[in-house]
């Protein structure tokens, strides 16, 4: 990947000024994913995933995603369920396990 770096200007495109080391103002990184999407996939998630190869005859994006250590599998009894490493959100999962 190449290293992107902030110019000052909202990068969806409406030309707001952004806080410095920021990329988009706050949303706009959604609103352009959505413009992106609707251009690109025809506004379809599950297109995109298939443009990319993902989905029910593809490779499985959830694997995939925990191999590339982008999500962390919880692990705990076999849970499938994967969130982003050493998160808040995913260490609060896992410390459910041990309540129940």
């Amino acid at each position: 990947m190449n290293s992107l770096t902030p110019t000052g200007t909202c990068w969806c495109g409406c030309g707001s000024k952004v806080s410095p080391g920021a990329f988009f103002l706050t949303g706009h990184d959604k609103k352009a994913t959505g413009d992106l999407d609707a251009i690109r996939h025809g506004g379809s998630v599950a297109q995109r995933l298939a443009d990319h190869g993902y989905g029910p005859d593809g490779r499985n994006l959830h694997e995939h995603a925990i191999q590339l250590g982008v999500r962390d599998r919880c692990g705990i009894n076999g849970c499938n369920h994967s969130g982003i490493p050493d998160s808040m959100a995913l260490r609060k999962h896992r410390a459910g396990h041990k309540k129940t």
